[in-house]
C-alpha cells in the first residue's frame, strides 16, 4: 500500500501505530463508517461566556452520563467526525499536514483549524494542540485554545479524555468518556468519573 492510500493516521504515525491500543487503532487505521456510542462526563466552566463559547462550538453541555454517538466517516485522504453530544452537534475533517505542516494532524472545523501534534503510545493516543487559525489567520498564543486529547482504552472500549483551555479565561471545558459499538453498550455501567 502506498502512503498516499493508507489512512490518515498510519501515514502521520508509520510503525509507532501498531504500538496503539487496539480499539484506538480500530478507530483510526482502516477506511469506511465507524459508528460508536457510549456515555461522557462532561464539566464547563460555569458562567454565561463560557456556555456561549461552547454553545457557538457546537461543544457538549455539562452533564453527567451525557449520551454520545460518534461516526468515523474515514478514507485515505482523510477523516471526518460527525458527534453527537446528548442534543449537540458538531463535525470536523481531519488530513494529514503539508508544506510546514508535515507530519502535523489538521482538523478543520467550521472556521476554526486546529493543528495537532500525535504521539503514539502502548497506553495511549495522544493529540496536542500546537497551532489554531481562525478563518485562515493563525491565532496568538495568548488567545489560541490549548488541548491535549488523549483516546485510550478500558475494557474493550474506545476512551477519550478532552479538556480545553483558553489563556485568558482558563479551564473552558473538559469532556471524557468511552465509546462501544451501539449494540454492546446495553450491558456497560454508566460513567461517574473518569472513563
Amino acid at each position: 500500500m502506498t502512503t498516499q492510500h493508507m489512512p490518515v493516521f498510519r501515514r502521520l504515525l508509520g510503525p509507532a501505530m501498531d504500538r496503539l491500543p487496539d480499539a484506538v487503532r480500530h478507530v483510526h487505521d482502516g477506511e469506511g463508517r465507524l459508528e460508536l456510542s457510549g456515555l461522557a462526563q462532561v464539566d464547563v466552566m460555569p458562567g454565561l461566556l463560557p456556555r456561549l463559547i461552547c454553545a457557538l462550538m457546537g461543544l457538549p453541555k455539562a452533564g453527567r452520563n451525557v449520551p454520545v454517538t460518534v461516526i468515523f466517516d474515514r478514507t485515505p485522504t482523510a477523516e471526518h467526525w460527525h458527534r453527537r453530544f446528548g442534543k449537540r452537534h458538531y463535525a470536523s475533517r481531519l488530513t494529514a499536514g503539508t508544506g510546514a505542516d508535515t507530519g502535523l494532524l489538521i482538523e478543520q472545523m467550521g472556521m476554526i483549524t486546529n493543528i495537532f501534534r500525535i504521539e503514539a503510545t502502548a497506553d495511549a493516543l495522544y493529540l496536542t494542540v500546537v497551532g489554531c487559525c481562525f478563518l485562515g489567520m493563525s491565532m496568538p498564543a495568548w488567545l489560541a485554545p490549548r488541548c491535549r486529547v488523549a483516546e485510550g482504552q478500558k475494557d474493550g472500549d474506545f476512551t477519550f479524555d478532552i479538556p480545553i483551555d483558553l489563556p485568558w479565561l482558563g479551564r473552558l471545558i473538559h469532556y471524557r468518556g468511552r465509546l462501544g459499538r451501539a449494540q454492546d453498550q446495553q450491558d456497560k455501567p454508566r460513567i461517574d468519573g473518569a472513563p
